[in-house]
């Protein structure tokens, strides 16, 4: 017997389109049935946090399933192994309807009546068992349970990774909001929807100063938030995921471009919702506007341009590097590298305890007026992050020269000795006693160990090597070098208040890299620094000194 190339033939694409759909499907209807379905006005019943939660639940969901769809491309050979006899057993897909069915119990109890306020945990049980048998059921219906468990054995923490950042994308979307001007971006919004539904020919009335466009029987408010500026934000973070995912295959800085390119669709295709959906209002279907197109076309657009930026970034040549990917057919094709496991790889130890350090540094003032009393949940936090990245932390070069100690001294003292006006409030708030003592070693341990850790490692081992285009014990250009530290200096220098002389320790610490080759030299001299620095705001009872 001959073997041909059917005898393994490719897996049935139809199954995993029929998923998708079911699942798009089911999560629309869930969404239109508990926005408009029924009798119900949440903030009027249950707490606010309670409703925001409920509402971006579908947002997560969402932009976990783009998240994967990243991962499933940086990991194919896994995905292909999972999804390789897909649709064979029909019976999962009971378990799906079974949960779909559950999803939608609270339609029965939900009720603008004094009993709604007791119904918060019983509806938020059924909608999470019920999604949780849906998402079951989908996926035992597309491979069985044990080819499900080696793909999670194989994919290891990089997959829980990656599905929490995609859950957690439209929370961080709204932080990142105030960065942006929103009433200019509200302004020009305004004036392209005036345009194109004028340019139509419809009757309308804009109203500039507050931003509301008047049709007959139908109007429309674009307030900052509603200007796409939710939409820039995801985008963006997109992006930055997508570049992070696949830093070995896209070349930079050309990459970058990804950026302006996504924000302008992004915009672009906010104008062209907000006028259909004014269209759509004034073609007498103001429901309809309102409900569904208004709760899911910004969610489309969005996986319409999350599709565009992958298909341009993995088709057009100029973006893309030759290593690490198969450039050619037949005996000269060189391989696919298989990326290391999370846990070792260089790149994401550099890079994601900073990027987990600078998250709680958005987090944390936006739910407390006091941030800095929660400085032991960051600290918790990072020790988690660091101690995620061991592997790696441990095979750094630890042989450390007396000049860097003696550097790290200079900037410390330096910094002490230049005085610095006492904040009005303690940063700890009302803590005293043992709490106070347990505060104050917490704010030690950031301070002095994991800080200069993290910094250094992003700063200097990373991203200074990023743009001086070799690594630390390779020679480079002396104006390359002197772009790299200066950049970097500036870069660390914005994270401080006081900037001048935290631009002065960076170029220091970067000096302390260059001389040695060592990034282990600029971890101990922002470690030595920032300890004298802690002992004298400690002795002197002025915190604002660090």
């Amino acid at each position: 017997m001959f073997a041909t190339a059917e005898a393994n033939p490719r897996p049935s694409i139809r199954p995993l389109i029929f998923a998708a759909v079911l699942l798009a499907v089911q999560l629309l209807a869930i969404g239109l049935v508990f926005k408009h379905g029924i009798n119900f006005y949440c903030l009027d019943y249950w707490p606010a946090a309670a409703c925001g939660g409920a509402s971006r639940a579908l947002a997560g969901i969402y932009c976990a399933a783009a998240a994967l769809g990243l991962f499933a491309l940086l990991r194919r050979p896994l995905f292909a192994d999972l999804l390789s006899d897909p649709g064979r057993d029909l019976r999962p897909l009971l378990l799906n309807l079974l949960g779909f069915a559950l999803t939608l119990v609270p339609v029965l109890f939900l009720r603008e009546t004094d009993d709604a306020r007791s119904m918060v945990l019983p509806s938020f049980a059924f909608w999470v068992g019920g999604m949780s048998l849906m998402l079951v059921g989908v996926g035992l219906y597309l491979a069985p349970a044990a080819r499900w468990g080696r793909f999670l054995r194989q994919a290891g923490p990089a997959l829980p990774v990656v599905l929490i950042a995609g859950m957690l994308t439209p929370p961080a979307a709204m932080m990142l909001q105030p960065i942006w001007q929103l009433d200019t971006v509200a302004d020009i919004t305004f004036r392209a929807v005036v345009a194109i539904v004028g340019g139509l020919g419809y009757p309308i009335t804009p109203d500039i100063e507050t931003k509301i466009l008047w049709g007959e029987n139908f109007a429309i408010s674009i307030a900052p938030v509603c200007s796409g500026v939710e939409g820039i934000a995801l985008v963006t973070l997109f992006v930055s995921l997508y570049l992070w995912l696949f830093r070995a295959e896209v070349r930079f800085p050309h990459a970058l471009i990804l950026y302006p390119l996504g924000i302008l669709a992004s915009a672009t295709l906010n104008v062209v919702r907000i006028a259909v959906l004014m269209i759509i209002g004034l073609e007498g279907q103001p429901e309809l506007a309102a409900g569904g197109f208004h709760s899911h076309a910004g969610w489309i657009m969005f996986t319409l341009i999350a599709l565009a930026i992958i298909g341009v970034a993995r088709n057009i040549p100029w973006l893309r590097r030759d290593d690490g990917v198969l450039v050619a057919a037949g005996p000269s094709a060189r391989p696919v590298i298989a990326p290391p496991p999370l846990n070792r790889d260089p790149h994401a130890a550099r890079i994601l305890p900073f990027a987990v350090f600078m998250l709680t540094a958005v987090i944390v003032p936006a739910i407390s007026q006091s941030p800095a009393v929660f400085y032991p949940a960051r600290v918790v936090l990072l020790a988690a992050a660091v101690a995620l990245f061991w592997p790696f932390i441990r095979s750094i070069n630890w042989r450390m020269s007396p000049q860097a100690l003696a550097v790290g001294a200079a900037v410390g003292v330096g910094w002490a000795m230049i005085p610095v006006e006492p904040a009005e409030t303690a940063p700890y708030g009302t803590l005293a006693g043992g709490a106070l003592v347990l505060w104050y070693l917490f704010r030690g341990i950031g301070t002095v160990l994991l800080v200069p850790l993290v910094e250094e490692l992003f700063f200097r081992d990373y991203l200074e090597s990023r743009i001086r285009g070799a690594a630390p014990d390779e020679p480079a250009p002396l104006w390359r070098v002197l772009v790299a530290a200066l950049v970097t200096a500036a870069l660390f220098a914005a994270l401080h208040d006081r900037w001048f002389e935290a631009l002065l320790a960076g170029l220091a610490f970067s000096w302390v890299t260059r001389r040695s080759g060592r990034i282990a030299d600029a971890i101990m001299a922002h470690a030595v620094a920032n300890l004298i620095v802690f002992a004298a705001a400690v002795a002197t009872g002025n915190l604002a000194i660090i």
